[in-house]
């Protein structure tokens, strides 16, 4: 009887090791790009981007593929806005989609939506985000917003 109940552990410990850990939420791997931002904390975007991830943010005009220009990006919008606060709002999930509303607050320095230099002018506006989690990591991060409204 102690053979049989041995090979039984053994069988369900074999078994428990093989089980993967559920794979975040799309969600949370939002919550976690948003965080990073929030941070400065570079080092994140590598385990939450794919390697040939997208981020377009359509109210600057830029399209950053791949991790290395995903950081440059965020170094220079951080550079200008070194204190940004980014929060998220409302959040929709279905499956590999999500799609949430966010507010951003800063103070900012740099040229405005018409082209004029600004220093420290405090900013802050709404919009939204669609990204696709692909292998539990975020494939592509299009942002939509006003740009203008923040400098109003």
């Amino acid at each position: 009887m102690s053979l049989l109940y041995l090979a039984a552990s053994l069988l369900v410990a074999a078994c428990a090791v093989q089980q993967k850990a559920p794979a975040a939420s799309g969600k949370s791997v939002a919550e976690a790009y948003v965080r990073a931002w929030n941070k400065h904390d570079f080092a994140a975007l590598d385990t939450i981007l794919t390697s040939d991830a997208l981020h377009e943010d359509i109210a600057q005009n830029v399209r950053a593929k791949g991790i290395a220009a995903i950081k440059d990006f965020m170094r220079r919008d951080i550079a200008s806005e070194p204190d940004l606060h980014w929060q998220i709002t409302n959040t929709v999930e279905d499956g590999r989609f999500v799609a949430f509303e966010w507010t951003w607050a800063s103070t900012y320095t740099g040229p405005d939506a018409t082209g004029k230099t600004v220093t420290n002018k405090k900013i802050s506006g709404r919009g939204a985000s669609f990204v696709e989690i692909e292998n539990g990591r975020i494939k592509r991060f299009t942002d939509y917003y006003d740009l203008g409204s923040y400098f109003r």
